[in-house]
């Protein structure tokens, strides 16, 4: 059994998220109180006692849902402590991916929140002086959409694809005016959109005041080699080396994220259970249309519930 450990990001969130692992877990309770001391506000109201909306604003999603996740992790790791030798790979999806470089050993808890929460604050402050918008777009080839784009770019609009999240789905970054064209160009040629409720326009060009800015809190990081390979986002590759996981982080922010190609490539390279850590079930659903493999065993912790169907199924492989 090899198997590849999933982190979820921003969206995957919900009020009340890991309650339930709080409630009946007390040690990870210390993790809520070390991050409201760090973010300087009570993180546990957020999670389990505000709006959507509230939740929703990236200076919070961005911690809320790296919290969620590690402590997820941690409570399987602890149930299944032998899991850890079979984990041939850590991934995260944009913002999950701090979750997989932390599991793996390369930062801390500590820096991990501390550098999401500057993240998170940074893309948030660039997003309102270069507005946004992402878009989903479903049920096209990649080429045709690449190729919309480009022409619309030559017409001054910005559109650009950033998640290639599965061979069906692709996500399209860019300015207002631009998600607005795109929409309207897609909906003539009859192919399904779906505008994503975002502040900014990630992953994009119009990221690229952040990713100068917070490349500097990067730079800062006592960093580690990684303990388990990561597959990284930029390149969708394994990484342990500490330089190259700091510049994969620093691409991240302004580059589109090749979640279709990590999977493929954890699949390819002997991967056959796929366990989601984290809120909802964005990344195991996104897994199921990558790799349509009857062999594979795909799971999802995000409470008691999930976590204890997750171990009698490992238990009985």
């Amino acid at each position: 059994m090899d198997i590849a450990i999933l982190f979820p990001g921003q969206g995957a969130q919900y009020i009340g998220m890991g309650k339930d692992f709080y409630d009946n877990f007390e040690e990870i309770r210390t993790y809520y109180d070390q991050a409201t001391e760090i973010l300087g506000y009570d993180i546990k109201k957020i999670i389990f006692e505000s709006d959507v909306n509230t939740l929703a604003q990236t200076e919070y999603t961005q911690p809320s849902v790296f919290l969620t996740s590690f402590v997820i992790f941690e409570i399987l790791r602890k149930k299944l402590p032998e899991i850890i030798e079979k984990i041939k790979f850590v991934a995260g999806h944009s913002l999950g991916e701090y979750t997989a470089v932390c599991t793996s050993g390369a930062l801390n808890f500590e820096q991990t929140i501390k550098t999401v929460a500057e993240r998170a604050k940074i893309m948030s402050e660039v997003s309102k002086n270069n507005p946004g918008g992402m878009l989903a777009v479903l049920g096209i080839e990649k080429e045709e959409l690449v190729k919309i784009c480009d022409e619309l770019k030559q017409n001054r609009f910005i559109v650009e694809p950033v998640n290639f999240n599965t061979p069906q789905q692709i996500v399209v970054a860019g300015s207002e005016e631009g998600i607005k064209k795109l929409q309207e160009v897609l909906s003539n040629k009859k192919i399904k959109t779906v505008k994503l409720n975002v502040s900014g326009a990630f992953h994009s060009s119009l990221m690229n005041d952040a990713q100068k800015i917070f490349s500097q809190t990067l730079d800062k990081l006592n960093i580690n080699n990684a303990l388990i390979p990561i597959i990284m986002n930029y390149d969708a590759k394994p990484h342990t080396k500490k330089e190259e996981i700091l510049e994969n982080l620093k691409l991240q922010i302004n580059h589109p994220v090749l979640w279709t190609d990590t999977v493929e490539y954890m699949f390819e390279n002997g991967v056959n259970v796929f366990i989601e850590c984290g809120p909802g079930k964005v990344l195991s659903n996104m897994v199921k249309k990558i790799v349509p493999d009857q062999n594979i065993k795909i799971y999802n912790v995000e409470n008691i519930e999930s976590l204890n169907s997750t171990l009698n199924e490992l238990g009985c492989i």
